[in-house]
């Protein structure tokens, strides 16, 4: 099956707004997902130290 590409058109001023407002989001999201990761490592080793 063949994809027809739309043509190539200038973004309106408006256009470009909600992926700089979503960008900040996705970035945001990224950090908190790395720091409840660091988290979860730093408890997981205290406990496996503390059983063993």
């Amino acid at each position: 099956m063949k994809y027809k590409n739309n043509a190539a058109e200038p973004l309106e001023k408006d256009e470009m707004l909600p992926f700089v407002q979503q960008s900040w989001i996705w970035a945001y999201k990224r950090r908190e997902l790395l720091y409840y990761g660091q988290e979860f490592m730093i408890s997981y080793r205290i406990s496996t130290t503390e059983s063993g």
